[in-house]
């Protein structure tokens, strides 16, 4: 395999989390192939007239060091001199987010861009699960904060989640039995986390696990079963989840082929798939990890096949 250029859209360096990055390994194992890893900041990226450009910098990783990052010099090049660009900005999916996406996109039809810009603007990793029948526990998408709690009423006990962020982050849980459900608290609620929010009813069976698989090209590669702390329902790893090995369920395969087509269509190649107890709750499309988690209890190096498949996604 010729040596290829790679460029990685990344949140800075300095705010990731080494216990559960995942682009750090495929830069590990690219750069063990003699591929060379380019990254840029979402403030590296521009647009001249109509061409895609990048302020980008050559990497070395070494995690055993602090820092564990040495740079090249910083270049300005064309995204089309790169063989595949991975976009993985973490959300939240804001104005800057988007402003990514819309300065990739014009480069789309140069260069392999994974996940596609297109289908991450029009995908949203809360929402993904309700576009699969029989996928979702109900839900409610909405501002209101009388459809809020009247949804509480119907349900008894839901969690609602803000549409743009991640790792658990805004997640808040509400019960019948709040003295505080009423209009204007759950108003606030709304107003809080940005008018529209997911209000879903909530699952007590995430104490036993929310279940996270990694799929590639529309195929489960790994899993791994992420435990609440003792006292809490969010079974997030940032928000101090213990991991364990696990299987897939026949249902859980079957919504992950009801979501092969979408994904397909969207260009979304690469995603991570949250079930609790059967459902799926959230399909993670800009910057889908945990591959440390799962290397860890099925004793898999899963940088191997993503990286076998970026050098056939250029090769093809």
């Amino acid at each position: 395999m010729a040596r290829l250029d790679l460029l990685f859209v990344l949140d800075p360096l300095e705010v990731l989390i080494l216990e559960t990055e995942t682009s750090l390994l495929m830069m590990r194992e690219a750069a063990r192939r003699g591929h060379t890893n380019h990254v840029a900041y979402v403030r590296d990226l521009y647009l001249r007239d109509r061409e895609a450009r990048a302020l980008a910098r050559p990497i070395a990783i070494d995690e055993t060091v602090r820092p564990y990052w040495r740079f090249g010099p910083r270049a300005d090049r064309s995204l089309a001199s790169f063989d595949i660009i991975l976009m993985r900005k973490d959300p939240p999916v804001d104005a800057t987010y988007h402003a990514a996406l819309t300065i990739l996109e014009p480069a789309r039809d140069q260069v392999p861009i994974v996940n596609d810009p297109a289908g991450l603007r029009t995908s949203n990793e809360k929402l993904l699960p309700l576009e699969i029948p029989g996928a979702s526990v109900p839900s409610v998408v909405t501002a209101d904060p009388e459809v809020i709690a009247g949804f509480v009423r119907e349900h008894q006990e839901v969690v609602v989640k803000p549409l743009n962020e991640f790792s658990g982050r805004g997640i808040t849980r509400l019960s019948i039995r709040d003295s505080a459900l009423d209009a204007d608290a759950v108003g606030a609620l709304a107003a809080h986390h940005g008018q529209h929010v997911l209000v879903q009813r909530f699952l007590p069976e995430v104490e036993r696990g929310d279940k996270r698989v990694f799929v590639l090209d529309g195929e489960a590669i790994g899993w791994v079963n992420r435990v609440p702390r003792p006292g809490s329902f969010r079974a997030n790893i940032h928000q101090g989840a213990q991991v364990e090995p696990t299987e897939l369920t026949d249902r859980e395969r079957e919504l992950i082929a009801a979501a092969r087509p979408i994904l397909a269509e969207r260009g979304l190649a690469m995603a991570g798939f949250d079930f609790i107890s059967g459902w799926l709750t959230e399909i993670n499309v800009t910057s889908p990890s945990a591959v440390r988690q799962i290397n860890q209890v099925m004793g898999t190096r899963l940088e191997v096949p993503l990286v076998d498949w970026i050098e056939r996604r250029v090769g093809s």
